[in-house]
């Protein structure tokens, strides 16, 4: 969770300045993951703090979180500085042939050539993010995620195994899995971050 997504939030906190005063628009992009659709419980504040502290008080992996968090991050950057040319937008970028599969078994590692996105495809999402105008992008778009969905226009969260395998399109907009009260989950998940911050670079 600290790695994923909390040393960033202290990064982006640090450049907000200086994209503010840019005088351009300026993009925050963030990592999510098809595993967001797995953090379930209560996202309060508690909730947050347990998947910081690598504690016995953490009974399972802050990962799912932690790509949770990237998309409350880029939910709550929106509201509060859409008005001032930042656009935020968190991306997965799908089950991917690359590295970190390096400690699998040996024979297993054919199957990942055959059924993941090579690094290039996986890389679609984020450069998507990175570069198209703001014309090409929906106003609402805030997660793409590369496999072709079978309707195009979606108001509700793929199947997660859309999101897992598939046909390779590139980035397509795709509604993530969030609840209902999102903006209050998201702003919680900010006041927390700033209180852990605190808590920890005062130490």
């Amino acid at each position: 969770f600290c790695t994923n997504y909390l040393g960033h939030f202290l990064l982006t906190k640090k450049m907000i300045p200086l994209l503010l005063n840019s005088n351009t628009d300026a993009r925050i992009i963030n990592l999510s993951s098809v595993m967001h659709h797995f953090a379930s419980g209560v996202h309060d504040e508690e909730y947050w703090k347990k998947c910081a502290h690598n504690n016995n008080n953490r009974s399972s992996s802050s990962y799912s979180p932690s790509k949770l968090a990237a998309l409350y991050f880029t939910v709550e950057l929106n509201r509060l500085y859409k008005n001032n040319n930042i656009r935020s937008i968190a991306v997965n970028p799908g089950a991917v042939n690359s590295d970190i599969w390096r400690t699998m078994p040996r024979y297993i590692i054919p199957l990942f050539r055959l059924l993941y996105l090579t690094t290039q495809q996986g890389s679609h999402t984020t450069i998507a993010a990175s570069v198209l105008d703001n014309n090409d992008l929906e106003e609402d778009a805030i997660y793409l995620q590369p496999y072709y969905q079978l309707f195009e226009k979606k108001t509700y969260p793929c199947w997660p195994p859309t999101e897992m395998l598939g046909i390779f399109a590139g980035y397509v907009p795709t509604q993530p899995r969030l609840p209902t009260n999102k903006a209050l989950c998201a702003q919680t998940l900010w006041e927390t971050s700033e209180k852990l911050i605190k808590e920890w670079c005062t130490n």
